[in-house]
C-alpha cells in the first residue's frame, strides 16, 4: 500500500473546548427536536419513552468510552479508518472508508442540508422552489469556513454549539418549571396510548439522535494532546447530551398529553414554545433548530472530509491524487471537502435523504461493532503500544457497547430489512475497487502540499454565489 505522510502537515489546533463543542455540536441537532414524538409513539408511554432515551445514552457512553482507547493509541486523522486498518487490515478499513465516502457522509450531510432549507423557507415564508438555493448557500458557507482552516471551523462549531443551547435550555427549563399549567403533568401512568411496536425500535430512534459522537476521533491527528482531550470530549459531551435530551423530553411530557404530542410530530417543540412564549417563542425554536443543524453540517463536513482524505491517502479510491492533496495555506484537505459538499448537494436534491440516512446508519453500526471488538483484539495484538487511557470497567463496558451494537443491527435487519440489505450490497461494491487499486497502487501518484494561485476558499465562495444566483433565477422563472 502507498505510504503517504502529508497528515503530519495538518495543524494540531483543536483543544478541549473545540473538541467538546464538536461532540455536542454534531450530536445535538435536529434529533433533539424531531425524535421525542416518534420515540413516544413507539413506546406509547412517557416512562418507557424516557427509559429508551436513557438506554440509548448509556449505549452511546459505553461506545465512547470504548472508542477512546483506540483513539489515544492511534491518534491519527481518519479515526475509525485508522483503527480498523491497524486491527483488521487494509481490506476492512477500505470497506469502511468506501461506505463513509459514498453512503454515510453525503447522505447524512445531504439530509441535514435538506432539513435546514425546509425550516429556513418555512420560517421566512420563502417559496419551496428556492430550497436548492438555500442548500447551495449553506453548503458553500460551511465549505468556505472549513477551507480556511480547522481552527476557524472549530470556532464556528463552538459558536454554533453555544447559540443552539439557548432555545434548548429555554424549552427545557421553562417546560420543567412551568409545564404551562394547562395539560398533562408527568405522571406514573404517562397517560399512555396503545402500541404494538417493540421497544427496540424506540432505542433505535434515540441512537439516531445520539449518533455523531464517534466522528470526533477522526480529527485526533489535529487535536493538541489527544490522550487527555479526546476521552474528556467524548465522555463529558455524551453525558451532557443525555441530561439535555432527558430534560427536553420531560419538559414536553409536562406540556402535552401523549396523543397530542404524537399527532404534532416534528412540530411539537415549536408548539410547546408558542404556548410558553407566544408566536415569538416558536420562531426562536425554529432559529435554534437551524443553528443546531448548521453546527451538525459543519461538524460532519469537518470530520468526515478527514476520513475521505485518509481513504485517499491509502490510494484505493477513485481520484486518490486529488482527494489526498492539502492546501499549503490552510493545511486543510480542501479537495476532499469540495467533493463531500458537491455530493451532499446532489443527494439533498436528487435522492431520498431519509432513506439514505437509514441505510447509512445500519452501515455505521456494523463498523461500530467491529471497532468495539477491536479494542479487545488490540490488547493482544499491540500489548506494548502506550495506552495513556484505558477503557474504564474493562471488559464490561466494551461488552455492553457490543451488545448495544448487535441490538441496533438486529432491529434494523428485522424492521428495515430492505435498507439493511441495500446497505450491505452498496458497501461490498467497494471490494472490487479495492483489489483493482491494490494492484495499481505501485503506479499511483498521490497528493501533495499545493499552493493555489487563487485560494480555494475564494473559488468555493464565488461558485456558491453563482449557483445560488442561478437557482434563484430559475425559481423566479418557474414562479412566473
Amino acid at each position: 500500500m502507498a505510504d503517504h505522510n502529508l497528515e503530519n502537515s495538518l495543524r494540531k489546533d483543536l483543544g478541549l473546548i473545540s473538541a467538546l463543542s464538536l461532540v455536542v455540536g454534531m450530536v445535538l441537532g435536529a434529533g433533539a427536536f424531531m425524535k421525542p414524538p416518534s420515540v413516544l409513539e413507539v413506546t406509547g408511554d412517557y416512562n418507557y419513552a424516557l427509559l429508551a432515551w436513557i438506554i440509548g445514552g448509556a449505549i452511546s457512553i459505553c461506545g465512547g468510552l470504548t472508542l477512546c482507547e483506540l483513539g489515544v493509541m492511534f491518534p491519527k486523522t481518519g479515526g475509525m479508518l485508522v483503527y480498523l486498518e491497524k486491527i483488521y487490515g487494509a481490506k476492512v478499513a477500505h470497506l469502511y472508508g468506501w461506505m463513509i465516502t459514498v453512503i454515510f457522509a453525503p447522505s447524512l450531510v445531504g439530509a441535514l442540508v435538506g432539513y435546514f432549507s425546509s425550516v429556513f423557507c418555512l420560517l421566512f415564508n420563502i417559496n419551496d422552489v428556492y430550497r436548492m438555493a438555500v442548500s447551495a448557500g449553506v453548503l458553500g458557507f460551511i465549505a468556505s469556513i472549513n477551507a480556511i482552516g480547522i481552527r476557524e471551523a472549530g470556532y464556528l462549531q463552538t459558536i454554533a454549539t453555544v447559540c443552539k443551547l439557548i432555545p434548548i435550555l429555554l424549552l427545557a427549563i421553562f417546560g420543567l418549571c412551568e409545564g404551562n399549567g394547562q395539560v398533562a403533568l408527568f405522571t406514573a401512568s404517562g397517560q399512555g396510548i396503545e402500541t404494538y411496536a417493540p421497544f427496540a425500535v424506540a432505542i433505535l430512534a434515540t441512537l439516531f439522535a445520539y449518533d455523531g459522537w464517534a466522528q470526533v476521533a477522526s480529527v485526533a491527528g489535529e487535536i493538541n494532546n489527544p490522550s487527555k482531550v479526546l476521552p474528556k470530549a467524548i465522555i463529558f459531551g455524551i453525558i451532557f447530551l443525555v441530561v439535555v435530551y432527558a430534560c427536553i423530553n420531560i419538559a414536553l411530557f409536562k406540556i402535552f398529553p401523549v396523543q397530542e404530542m404524537v399527532s404534532l410530530g416534528h412540530d411539537a417543540s415549536s408548539v410547546a414554545s408558542q404556548r410558553m412564549f407566544g408566536h415569538f417563542g416558536g420562531n426562536l425554536v425554529a432559529v435554534g433548530i437551524m443553528i443546531s443543524i448548521l453546527g451538525g453540517i459543519n461538524g460532519y463536513i469537518m470530520t468526515l472530509s478527514r476520513t475521505i482524505f485518509g481513504m485517499a491517502e491509502r490510494g484505493t479510491i477513485i481520484g486518490a491524487r486529488y482527494l489526498s492533496t492539502i492546501d499549503d495555506d490552510s493545511r486543510s484537505p480542501v479537495n476532499a471537502i469540495i467533493v463531500l459538499v458537491i455530493f451532499s448537494f446532489l443527494y439533498s436534491t436528487l435522492l431520498d435523504a431519509d432513506r439514505l440516512s437509514e441505510i447509512s446508519m445500519f452501515s455505521i453500526w456494523v463498523f461500530y461493532l467491529l471497532t468495539f471488538i477491536g479494542v479487545m483484539i488490540a490488547r493482544k495484538k499491540y500489548p506494548d503500544v502506550p495506552r495513556p487511557y484505558k477503557v474504564i470497567g474493562y471488559p464490561i463496558i466494551p461488552i455492553i457497547a457490543m451488545l448495544g451494537s448487535i441490538y441496533v443491527i438486529y432491529g434494523m435487519l428485522v424492521y428495515q430489512t430492505i435498507n439493511g440489505v441495500a446497505s450491505i450490497v452498496l458497501t461490498l461494491i467497494g471490494l472490487p475497487l479495492y483489489y483493482y487499486y491494490y494492484h495499481k497502487n505501485s503506479e499511483l501518484s498521490l497528493g501533495e502540499m499545493k499552493s493555489y494561485k487563487v485560494k480555494k476558499m475564494k473559488i468555493i465562495a464565488v461558485s456558491s454565489i453563482i449557483i445560488v444566483s442561478l437557482l434563484i433565477a430559475y425559481g423566479v422563472f418557474i414562479s412566473s
